[in-house]
């Protein structure tokens, strides 16, 4: 089934704060594969301004996403060493991290976006305990393999789009903020995102119903993590 996707990634160069975000639109049936190409368009504000000053740099062509090689087999041992067959190591899978309510600094996240959607006439997102277990884990395990994209740097996947799929969480329509800086305050991240056309239109859109938020910290900088769905 064909799946339209769009990547919009912005680095801001104000005091220790990046942002990007992502939509993916389209039907989801449960263990489809991902999708062979995406069109994308990638986006830069220049250092420097206070007001937007968007420079666009390229369109990326589409590629298609790498497929793992098949491992290959090990070669035989000598003849005169008895050696086991060592069965292959199944493939780890992310457990979902607990998420109990909304609270903390995902909760005044959370409530900043249903402010700013109400202040635009638009209908607030509820709470999504599976979304926010997508989004936990996603602003953690940045944190915890030091990158910074919407994108698994292991698969080459969209990372939240495997999340959702790998625990059955059903959508047609989604997407994805994500930020990080070293000032801890949600409003002032929320402002960030609110003054970027994309994140904003990702808060706004009235297609979205559910949201989950996760925040983690390795007290050097925060990690925010919003997914969207309908």
């Amino acid at each position: 089934m064909s799946r339209s996707v769009t990547k919009l990634a912005l680095a801001v160069s104000v005091p220790m704060i990046t942002l990007a975000t992502l939509s993916v639109l389209g039907s989801h049936p449960k263990h489809a594969s991902v999708p062979g190409s995406a069109a994308q368009a990638v986006r830069y504000l220049a250092p420097g301004h206070t007001a937007p000053n968007v420079r666009h740099l390229a369109q990326v062509a589409p590629t298609p996403i790498p497929v793992a090689a098949a491992p290959v087999a090990a070669p035989p041992a000598p003849a005169a060493v008895a050696q086991r067959p060592v069965a292959p190591r199944p493939a780890r899978k992310p457990l979902p991290p607990p998420v109990s309510g909304v609270g903390g600094a995902a909760g005044a996240e959370f409530s900043m976006v249903n402010q700013d959607r109400a202040a635009n006439g638009v209908a607030g997102v509820a709470w999504s305990a599976s979304l926010a277990r997508v989004a936990q884990y996603r602003a953690q395990d940045m944190l915890n393999r030091n990158y910074f994209s919407h994108y698994d740097p292991a698969t080459g996947q969209l990372a939240f789009v495997q999340l959702m799929r790998l625990w059955g969480i059903p959508y047609t329509t989604a997407g994805e903020n994500i930020a990080w800086s070293t000032n801890p305050s949600m409003a002032g991240i929320n402002t960030m995102f609110m003054n970027s056309p994309e994140h904003r239109a990702n808060i706004l859109k009235a297609g979205y119903h559910r949201v989950g938020i996760g925040v983690a910290s390795n007290g050097a900088k925060v990690m925010v993590v919003e997914v969207f769905s309908n």
